[in-house]
C-alpha cells in the first residue's frame, strides 16, 4: 500500500501561504489552530466534486447515482469502521457536525437525555389533577433517587458537561491527580461504590485535554469501568485526529462508544461527527433516536414497522452523503500518515515548546510538562509586571504581526480551565456575575496553539519566535490597540479593510469564480518572508520602548476594578 507523504499534505493545504492585510501590512497566513478545526485538502476537495457529478439522494439502488451514493456511503462507513477496529458487532453512526452531535445522539441512545422544551411540557402537564406526579418528580433535576450516574473525567469539553447535567443521570466528577492527570484511584473508588450498585453506570470521559493536550489513559479508563460493570465511553473530539482509536484492544480494554469530530483532521472540513457504537448499548426494539423516511420497513394509517439495522435505522431521512465520505477520507488519511509517525513529531515539537519557554518567567504554561502524556496541544498565559495580557490581544498581536492563527478563550471547557488558573468557587461567583452585567472582558482564558505534525521544522521555529516575541515585548504594543469592555473583543486603533469575503459573499460572487479551479499555495520565500516580519516587529519595538509608560486604564465600576487582571490602555 502506498503510503502518504508529509510533503505532499503540506503542498495541498488550501490556504497554505495565503496572504492577508493587518495593520502592519500584507502577512502571510501560518495556521497553528487545528485544535479548532482542520484544513482542507486540495486532493480531498476535487476528488468529492468527481464524485458529485453522480450525487443524487441514497436508500435507493434502482438508477445509476442512487446506487453509486448508496453503496460509497456503505463504504465510507466500513473505512471508519475499519480505522477504529470495529468488527460487525459495531455501528457508525453520522451526527451533527462534530462529537457535540455525536454525544448528543449517544445520549438519546442511552435513553437519559431530554430536550429542555420536553421537560417544560411535562412541567405544564403536572398541572392537570390526573398528571400522574411520580413522572414530575422523575423528571426534578434534583431528584436523582434510582437514576443512571455517568462518571466524567477532569479535562471534558463543555459538550460532555452539560450534556449529562441537563439528563435525567446523576453526574460524578472525576478529579486530578497531584501530577495533575486523571485521578485513576479516584475513579476506581467512586466507581465500586456500594451506593451506585444496582444503577445503571456509564463513564464518559474526554481522551485528551483540548486544552493542555494531556492524554487520558483510555485503555486502562475502560478496563476500570468493565470491571465495575459501567460501560465506557470516549470523547476523541481533540486527541482523534493523532491518536490511536481502538474499539476492540481486548476483553477488557473495548470501547463502547466514542464520538469523533472528523473536521479537526487534516482534509475533514466540512464532514459529519461520527459516533461509533458496541451494538450491545443499542435497543433494537425502540423506535430510531429520529424517526424518519429510511428508517422503515413499513408504514400504514395504523402502525409502522422500523428497520432493524442499527446503521440504516439512524440515518433518518436524507443523510449528509458528502460530509460522510468526507469524515472516512479524513479519517482514512490519518491511517495512511501513522499514528506513530504523528505521535513522534508532535511530541519532539512539543518539548521544544516547554524547553523553550519553561524558564521564562513572562509566560506560564498550562497543564503537566511531559511531552510523552501530551499531544501537541499547548495553552499559556503571558504576564507583565503585576497583571497579565489579555489572551485576546496576544492573539490579535500574533495575527497582525506575523500572521500566525492561534485561539483565545477558555476552549469550552470551563471546569478544566478553573483548576489550570487556579480560581476558587468564591472568585468564579464574582467573575460570572461580572460577565453577567455585560462585562465579557473579564473572561479569564489563554492563548492556545497546535504545533500540528504537518508543519515543518523551519514553521514551527517561526511560530515559537512570534510567541516569545509576543510575550517579551507585547506589552509595548497596547497604545495601539483599544479593547471594548463589554464584549471583550479587541481591534487596532487604525484596523485595515475587511477581507473581500467578508464584503462579498453571495451566489453572484460564487458563480463570478466559474472555471477557476482550486490553486495549489503560492510559491514564495518563506524564510524571507518570516525573516522580514520578526526584524520589522522587533525595529517597531525599540521605537515603542522610548515612549512607553507603565500607565494603564481601569474599569470605572468598583467590583470590576477588583476584578482586572489584564492590561490596557485604550477603551472602546
Amino acid at each position: 500500500m502506498k503510503s502518504i507523504q508529509l510533503e505532499t499534505l503540506r503542498t495541498e493545504i488550501l490556504g497554505i501561504n495565503e496572504k492577508f492585510l493587518t495593520p502592519y501590512g500584507e502577512r502571510i497566513m501560518t495556521y497553528a489552530d487545528y485544535t479548532a478545526s482542520g484544513k482542507p485538502l486540495k486532493f480531498i476537495e476535487e476528488y468529492l466534486l468527481e464524485i458529485q457529478k453522480f450525487y443524487a439522494n441514497s436508500h435507493t439502488e434502482d438508477d445509476i447515482t442512487g446506487k453509486t451514493m448508496t453503496r460509497l456511503i456503505h463504504k465510507a462507513e466500513q473505512i471508519i469502521k475499519n480505522e477504529v477496529n470495529g468488527t460487525k458487532e459495531n455501528s457508525v453512526i453520522a451526527a451533527g457536525s462534530g462529537s457535540t452531535g455525536a454525544m448528543e445522539t449517544l445520549a438519546k441512545i442511552l435513553g437519559i437525555y431530554i430536550p429542555p422544551a420536553t421537560r417544560k411540557t411535562f412541567q405544564e402537564m403536572s398541572e392537570f389533577s390526573d398528571y400522574p406526579q411520580d413522572i414530575q418528580s422523575f423528571l426534578d433535576p434534583g431528584n436523582k433517587t434510582g437514576a443512571p450516574v455517568v462518571f466524567i473525567g477532569p479535562f471534558e469539553h463543555h459538550s460532555n458537561i452539560l450534556l449529562w447535567r441537563e439528563s435525567v443521570a446523576e453526574v460524578v466528577n472525576i478529579g486530578l491527580d497531584q501530577d495533575g492527570y486523571l485521578d485513576l484511584e479516584e475513579l476506581k473508588r467512586k466507581v465500586s461504590d456500594p451506593k451506585y450498585k444496582k444503577r445503571r453506570k456509564i463513564g464518559s470521559f474526554s481522551a485528551g485535554s483540548n486544552i493542555t493536550g494531556v492524554k487520558t489513559p483510555v485503555y486502562e479508563v475502560a478496563g476500570i469501568l468493565h470491571d465495575n460493570d459501567a460501560i465506557a465511553c470516549f470523547d476523541f473530539a481533540a486527541s482523534g485526529p493523532y491518536v490511536e482509536i481502538n474499539m476492540n484492544r481486548d476483553g477488557k480494554a473495548y470501547f463502547d462508544a466514542v464520538s469523533i469530530s472528523p473536521h479537526k483532521f487534516i482534509g475533514g472540513p466540512g464532514s459529519s461527527g461520527i459516533l461509533v457504537i458496541n451494538n450491545r448499548i443499542y435497543d433494537t426494539e425502540l423506535p430510531p433516536t429520529v424517526m424518519g423516511g429510511g428508517t422503515v420497513d413499513y408504514v400504514s394509517d395504523f402502525g409502522q414497522d422500523y428497520i432493524h439495522d442499527i446503521e440504516e435505522r439512524e440515518k433518518a431521512g436524507t443523510p449528509g452523503i458528502i460530509q460522510i465520505m468526507k469524515a472516512a477520507l479524513a479519517i482514512e488519511l490519518k491511517g495512511q500518515v501513522g499514528v506513530e509517525q504523528i505521535d513522534r513529531i508532535e511530541e519532539d515539537y512539543t518539548e521544544q515548546f516547554i524547553r523553550r519557554f519553561k524558564d521564562n518567567k513572562n509566560i506560564e504554561i498550562l497543564g503537566p510538562m511531559e511531552p510523552e502524556k501530551r499531544i501537541s496541544i499547548i495553552s499559556f498565559v503571558i504576564k507583565h509586571n503585576e497583571a497579565y495580557l489579555h489572551p485576546r490581544y496576544a492573539t490579535m498581536l500574533l495575527n497582525d504581526l506575523f500572521g500566525v492563527q492561534s485561539r483565545a478563550g477558555c476552549s469550552c471547557a470551563g471546569p478544566y480551565g478553573h483548576k489550570l488558573l487556579g480560581i476558587d468557587d468564591g472568585l468564579s461567583e464574582r467573575f460570572r456575575s461580572a460577565i453577567q452585567n455585560g462585562y465579557s472582558s473579564i473572561k479569564p482564558g489563554w492563548v492556545r496553539v497546535n504545533l500540528h505534525y504537518t508543519m515543518t521544522q523551519d514553521t514551527v521555529d517561526f511560530i515559537l519566535d512570534t510567541i516569545e516575541f509576543v510575550v517579551n515585548y507585547g506589552y509595548l504594543f497596547l497604545n495601539e490597540y483599544q479593547v471594548c469592555l463589554k464584549s471583550g473583543s479587541w481591534s487596532h486603533m487604525s484596523p485595515p479593510k475587511e477581507v473581500d469575503l467578508l464584503n462579498n459573499f453571495g451566489v453572484m460572487n460564487a458563480l463570478s469564480r466559474t472555471n477557476r479551479p482550486l490553486k495549489k499555495h503560492q510559491e514564495i520565500n518563506l524564510a524571507k518572508e518570516r525573516s522580514a516580519y520578526l526584524s520589522y516587529a522587533m525595529a517597531k519595538a525599540d521605537g515603542l520602548k522610548k515612549t512607553h509608560k507603565e500607565e494603564y486604564s481601569n474599569y470605572d465600576n468598583p467590583e470590576m476594578k477588583a476584578l482586572k487582571w489584564f492590561h490596557f490602555i485604550h477603551k472602546a
